[in-house]
């Protein structure tokens, strides 16, 4: 079995941000500066280079441009760079939505039979087990993993063996889940029951699709591509702009304005994948999927102890 240890190394990445100031600015564990602190040197060294070489080479003196045109340009890079921001929180809030409606519907699922099922103990605690694994075969589903412990422990070894072996394992859940609704309303669950259950069964099914939407549907690659264009030809340009203004502080003014600008870009790309536990600030699914078990069986284990 496959372990969630990006996604245990990256727990606090999920975290909200530290009230100390200081330590929030500081802090690298959850930062996209790791990621592009090698972009931000060579750039650095670059501009390094920009300013020695009419040193070097006299004849490269008279290369010089006027920084009037980075003055426009680098407010259309800002709203390119925001643009792509803003794209990606609205997939990862999106992403958020889901798997809280995730949350409800399987809530809602078990204690609809806890309230309104049949009579039998098993058939309850059965059914509970399969709603309460759901959760964690979506998040397998949607990051190609191999299925947890917690599907074993909630199913058995040969159950969760069967639903590894399909080819859309959600949509297996919500077909099993379907024919054990229709067993208990043959068992006596109450037609109104059964109808809701229905109906939050379907729309845990409409919640993976929504999800599989975000999955495989990025942000335009054209997109991406324009504005990453747009940001090496502006830093690559910059020195040459700079060198006559600011002399010796060029490398200090390019690393100065472009690092924030390689961070929204690289935040834009994070952003794109809330499923992916590789990702910074992914979706805790782990945690939700924990959540959703041990309510409902905590549901299940109430009903059971009442007379």
């Amino acid at each position: 079995m496959k372990h969630n240890s990006t996604e245990e190394i990256n727990v606090l990445t999920n975290q909200g941000e530290h009230k100390n100031f200081l330590k929030t600015v500081f802090t690298l564990r959850g930062s996209v500066t790791p990621k592009v602190i090698f972009r931000v040197i060579v750039t650095v060294l670059f501009s390094v280079f920009v300013m020695i070489l009419p040193e070097a080479h006299p004849s490269f003196s008279k290369i010089s441009i006027s920084v009037s045109p980075f003055e426009y340009s680098s407010a259309v890079l800002g709203l390119l760079l925001v643009l792509r921001v803003n794209a990606g929180m609205d997939r990862w809030w999106e992403a958020r939505i889901i798997w809280g409606s995730i949350v409800n519907q399987s809530r809602n699922l078990g204690i609809i039979i806890c309230s309104y099922g049949c009579e039998s103990v098993s058939l309850r605690r059965d059914f509970v087990h399969w709603v309460a694994a759901w959760p964690h075969v979506m998040r397998a589903s949607l990051r190609k993993e191999r299925l947890s412990k917690s599907v074993i422990n909630l199913l058995g070894e040969a159950h969760a063996a069967k639903i590894e072996s399909v080819n859309h394992m959600p949509s297996f859940m919500g077909l099993v889940i379907a024919e054990k609704l229709s067993a208990m309303r043959s068992q006596g669950l109450d037609n109104f029951a059964f109808q809701r259950a229905e109906r939050e069964r379907a729309l845990l099914i409409d919640a993976i699709g929504a999800c599989e939407r975000i999955l495989n549907t990025p942000i335009p690659l054209v997109l991406a591509i324009q504005i990453r264009r747009f940001l090496f030809l502006f830093l690559f340009l910059l020195p040459f702009a700079l060198v006559d203004q600011v002399g010796w502080l060029t490398p200090l003014i390019t690393m100065i304005v472009s690092y924030p600008l390689f961070a929204l870009d690289e935040i834009g790309a994070e952003l794109q994948s809330p499923f992916s536990p590789r990702n910074l600030s992914h979706l805790p699914l782990t945690t939700i999927c924990s959540t959703i078990e041990r309510n409902l069986l905590e549901i299940a284990a109430e009903r059971e102890s009442l007379p």
